[in-house]
């Protein structure tokens, strides 16, 4: 009699703890399902504007293999649950920030492209050229991405958005002063005239001018960005040559709480100081 009430309590359990993996897992499907087409919905327009064309589901799908790989390889190195959890979240984030990272470069190219194009605008106008004309110009003679860009004021125009509209897409995708100020050139000589030539020639010079002084103050400041670089990496790599050396002795850093706390302080000092350097080194032009 005791043995079936005892099979009734396993059986029991057994089907409670069953019903309880369900739940959790269909609620776990739904908030993938949630945060998949939030997802899809955020990175969509940031590859359209990069002329990234990939499926954002793929590259989602792609950013949680990474997450996985990035888990298995963290508990392979460390057979710590804390440290694995911690290398998957880094994988997580790690594609999301090279996209950042690609359109900031994208939108750095814009910028030093753009000298180049407003003197071609200025002597297409000069030759007698509309405006809408002097942008296929750009469009036929320059490279990537501002090409691409101004091709895609061009179709927006063609396909019935107005001119200045399709100007200020232009500017909400490559937020460049330098180029607001073009845009905001053309909407006041569109309004109440004047000579669009000699603007884009004043333009252009004070973007290489400003070029110019922003190269400069990147060489000065080179030195501490490199110190920055280094001081953030240092204790990581010494880190990694005491193990190498001595196991035994940083097994400690890894195994134990304390250790634990100590390297997510010595983490966070390093990334506070890093962050502080480069405050310092960056300077607005």
């Amino acid at each position: 009699m005791e043995s079936f009430i005892e099979i009734g309590i396993y059986l029991f359990i057994f089907v409670f703890v069953f019903i309880l993996a369900v739940l959790a897992f269909d609620a776990f499907q739904r908030m993938l399902k949630k945060y998949e087409d939030r997802y899809v919905k955020e990175m969509s327009p940031s590859l359209e504007e990069m002329f990234i064309f990939m499926d954002p589901k793929k590259l989602f799908q792609l950013n949680l293999l990474i997450t996985g790989i990035s888990f298995l390889i963290g508990f392979a190195i460390f057979g710590n649950v804390l440290y694995a959890l911690a290398l998957g979240v880094i994988g997580f984030i790690l594609p999301k920030l090279y996209i950042r990272r690609i359109n900031k470069r994208r939108i750095e190219q814009f910028e030093n492209q753009l000298a180049d194009a407003l003197n071609v605008l200025s002597n297409a106008l000069r030759s007698g050229l509309t405006l809408v004309q002097a942008f296929e110009t750009v469009e036929n003679e320059l490279y990537p991405p501002i090409s691409q860009e101004f091709g895609l004021v061009l179709r927006e125009h063609r396909v019935g958005v107005t001119f200045d509209e399709a100007l200020e897409n232009l500017t909400q995708r490559m937020p460049c002063e330098d180029l607001g100020l073009m845009v905001t050139a053309i909407n006041i000589v569109h309004s109440l005239g004047g000579n669009l030539r000699e603007i884009f020639d004043s333009i252009a010079t004070l973007v290489t001018e400003r070029h110019k002084l922003e190269s400069k103050t990147k060489a000065l400041t080179a030195q501490g960005r490199a110190q920055a670089i280094i001081v953030g990496l240092l204790p990581m790599i010494l880190g990694i040559m005491m193990f190498l050396l001595d196991p035994q002795l940083m097994l400690p850093l890894i195994t134990t709480t304390l250790g634990n706390v100590g390297i997510a302080a010595v983490l966070f000092l390093q990334t506070l100081g890093y962050l502080t350097i480069r405050k310092i080194t960056t300077i607005e032009i």
